[in-house]
């Protein structure tokens, strides 16, 4: 073979070798990196995918299988399948008993059948289980139904909550190791939900308080869900909010069973937007509180504005000094301007209000965020006060639907819609200008009609007025998922590509 050759045929094959038939692109020596992060892309991707598939799978199938096929325990939320006993824990599936003898299981029943909160609560010979957990020292031989959710066997004692909970034990990452484990092994679901419990710390016999659920009493101390209300007076306990969260005596204030650094004023009530966070609000000293939150008392009173909106997604708190709410993300106080109102505040209705020269409304909307290649989520929740007009010369006319829809109000020859049926029912703005005189009549003469509103705003009877714009909130979506959730799974599924092509380099 000449030279000229062998330098030509040995020039060919390592074009050749430097061309992927798979993948279709030239390489070069600098472009390895990007033909190894695409490799990697592509693994990351499939690995998601098999990932999310194999948990829905593994989730979805069984669960659906023991409901339908399953033999139910009594009015229980126990079934028996397969040789197995499950239970359902809303927000994480059904869950297996561990060591359980099913020839003695049995549900729990107290005998009253308005009391559910036996619903989730069984034994065998050896245990008591609430949901899927066994109690430590509860002799199942000796049990007694308390009620309110406590059970003794007159030795010792536990409350079992018949509502699930996130798992406040299992960090995030090791909870995401767990379902990596689950979905590629036969090892068990991670415990991400579950039915709180609590050992009750009394030598002292419990007996149910009957105007609340979850409290007892053993005489001298106040449970509530097995917690001690300090300093509590069960004669003059009562409830702020009427779902048993908020409570009160004739001096202390309570979030559940923590006690508030506040006394009752006899003045406290819930506020919140139609959908949003329940805040509690002291109507005498102007105090906030979010669970055991409390906002700066020292810059105290708050005025709220926007309790039942439907036209804002955070509740507004002003002072003297600012515009304040409560960020979801940080779970914390922030201020979102000066206070620009002129003295006093007076709402005309839960979107719209006035101070004593200007009219001003709420408006809602969220933002989207977009991904590379579709898909996307909720990025954050805004809620924007404008400025509409002067207050002077504005009139009210009637309520549509005694209110419920909203009211007609009038500035010189114009006529004006402002809306209470809110973002919820897909109507985006709050102040309308009506447009002719036959969609007054029909507002006038009408009880209200939400597919009408829509159809007005539709075709241009309803006439979308824009204010200027004085106080923006944005709130970062609290259910987008958490940079250390994501790393830890991206770490995860790195392993694994990363295994899979040393394994496929072994091969070959």
């Amino acid at each position: 073979m000449k030279m000229e050759d062998f330098e030509e045929e040995f020039d060919f094959k390592k074009k050749k070798r430097d061309f992927d038939e798979d993948f279709k692109f030239k390489k070069k020596r600098s472009s390895d990196t990007l033909f190894i992060v695409k490799i990697v892309s592509i693994g990351l991707i499939a690995f998601s995918f098999l990932f999310s598939f194999l948990i829905m799978r593994k989730i979805g199938s069984s669960d659906y299988e023991i409901e339908e096929k399953g033999n139910k325990y009594g009015r229980s939320q126990f079934i028996k399948y397969q040789g197995k006993i499950s239970v359902p824990v809303p927000s994480g599936g059904r869950y297996f008993l561990e060591n359980v003898d099913i020839s003695s299981f049995r549900e729990v029943d107290s005998g009253d059948v308005s009391d559910r909160s036996t619903l989730v609560v069984g034994m065998d010979k050896n245990h008591v289980y609430c949901g899927n957990i066994s109690l430590p020292d509860l002799n199942p031989n000796k049990l007694e139904v308390i009620g309110n959710g406590y059970y003794t066997d007159g030795t010792n004692t536990y409350f079992c909550s018949p509502f699930s909970e996130r798992n406040e034990k299992l960090s995030v990452p090791m909870e995401l190791f767990q379902y990596f484990m689950y979905a590629f092994s036969k090892t068990k679901k991670p415990q991400s939900y579950l039915y709180p419990y609590i050992k009750i710390k009394t030598d002292k016999k419990l007996k149910p308080v009957g105007i609340y659920q979850y409290f007892a009493t053993d005489g001298e101390k106040v449970y509530y869900k097995g917690e001690v209300l300090e300093n509590a007076d069960l004669n003059t306990l009562k409830s702020v909010d009427g779902n048993n969260e908020y409570f009160t005596d004739k001096e202390n204030v309570y979030y559940k069973s923590k006690l508030l650094p506040i006394k009752n004023s006899g003045k406290l009530k819930i506020v919140s937007t139609e959908q949003g966070n329940e805040f509690l609000y002291d109507e005498v000293n102007g105090y906030v509180f979010m669970g055991t939150y409390s906002f700066d008392r020292g810059k105290a009173p708050y005025k709220v504005l926007g309790n039942e909106g439907n036209h804002l997604n955070s509740l507004v708190f002003v002072n003297n000094e600012g515009v304040y709410y409560y960020d979801t993300k940080s779970k914390k106080q922030k201020r979102a301007g000066d206070n620009i109102f002129i003295g006093n505040i007076e709402e005309i209705n839960p979107n719209v209000f006035t101070d004593d020269e200007n009219i001003y409304y709420f408006h809602a909307y969220s933002i989207w965020s977009k991904r590379k290649g579709g898909g996307g989520g909720l990025a954050s929740r805004n809620t924007e006060i404008y400025y509409l007009d002067k207050k002077e010369g504005w009139k009210k006319i009637a309520d549509v639907g005694s209110g419920v829809y909203g009211s007609i109000w009038q500035k010189g020859d114009k006529y004006y819609y402002f809306d209470n049926l809110g973002i919820d029912l897909i109507i985006q703005d709050t102040i309308y200008e009506i447009a002719d005189k036959e969609t007054l009549e029909y507002l006038l003469n009408n009880s209200g009609n939400t597919d009408k509103i829509k159809e007005f705003i539709e075709n241009g009877k309803l006439i979308q007025t824009v204010g200027e714009k004085k106080v923006e909130i944005a709130v970062e979506d609290k259910k987008m998922p958490d940079n250390e959730k994501w790393w830890f799974l991206g770490a995860l599924a790195v392993v694994f590509v990363v295994v899979v092509i040393l394994r496929i380099k072994e091969n070959q």
